[in-house]
């Protein structure tokens, strides 16, 4: 972890909410009202290339947005929890001042994550910041995807779909499907089988700078695969189309207090180590 660089006036800080959360759009309003009576700018989310940092008020998933837009801008992001858990945010509203001193005044530390980036068939490339989730586009029906690695064959996956993860993503929906907890700050790609119909079948790291190729394997003409970027921005394959999925250059810096660790996180979050 590195120290947030000690802020010289103005400190122009871009604000991310969900507009549809009523909790949020109160908080917005506090700590903008907070922000502006220390003479601090508050930029909205399409002026955040001259912020600062980022503040993510919600959960994982504007946490998650927010860190989608800055992170290619090399902007850091301080998550502040609305939500229930809050896995990636670095503490709740009702202790957001005392950390928002420190974040103007450069106490802060920055955790450097690795992030991946999928290639549809056509569009732009989406990066990711937890997961890439390819699944069959109708509910229930078990897949067939060829896996390839850096150009090898890795198998062909059948079962309900397939996880391409980040270390960041370990902790979301590949841990849910039996994949290890990566720390996040180790580079690697985490594949993790969605029930896979397989005892062989089991998560794989790869090293962070592999390229991933997903095919469908069709059984039928019309089948089709649904590939959903860290929980939105869907896309489909048909027969015949891939999805490439490799390491971005861009790099995620999330902001958290130097006493906040990864593993603290784990047991605060998920009660880890608890019987």
């Amino acid at each position: 972890m590195a120290s947030l660089r000690r802020p010289t006036p103005p400190f122009p800080v871009a604000l991310f909410h969900n507009p549809n959360n009523p909790s949020a759009q109160r908080a917005l309003k506090t700590l903008r009202s907070w922000l502006s009576a220390r003479s601090i700018r508050v930029l909205g989310p399409r002026h955040i290339k001259s912020a600062r940092a980022a503040v993510a008020l919600g959960g994982d998933g504007t946490l998650l947005a927010a860190a989608r837009t800055a992170a290619p801008l090399g902007v850091p992001v301080l998550g502040i929890n609305l939500g229930r858990l809050g896995f990636l945010t670095a503490t709740d509203v009702h202790r957001a001042r005392p950390l928002l001193e420190k974040l103007v005044s450069g106490r802060l530390v920055s955790s450097d994550r690795m992030m991946l980036e999928a290639l549809p068939p056509q569009g732009p490339t989406l990066p990711i910041v937890n997961d890439c989730v390819i699944q069959g586009a109708t509910a229930g029906r078990v897949v067939r995807l060829s896996v390839r690695v850096d150009g090898e064959s890795l198998g062909t996956y059948v079962g309900d779909g397939l996880i391409v993860a980040t270390p960041t993503g370990s902790t979301a929906y590949s841990m849910a499907a039996g994949g290890p907890i990566v720390s996040p700050e180790i580079d690697l790609i985490l594949l993790t089988p969605i029930c896979p119909h397989s005892l062989s079948q089991r998560p794989v790291l790869i090293p962070p700078g592999s390229v991933v190729e997903v095919r469908l394997e069709p059984r039928h003409p019309r089948e089709k695969l649904v590939v959903l970027v860290d929980g939105r921005e869907p896309f489909t394959l048909s027969p015949g189309e891939k999805v490439v999925l490799r390491r971005m250059k861009a790099r995620l810096q999330t902001l958290s207090e130097k006493d906040r660790s990864f593993f603290g996180v784990l047991r605060e979050k998920l009660l880890w180590g608890e019987r």
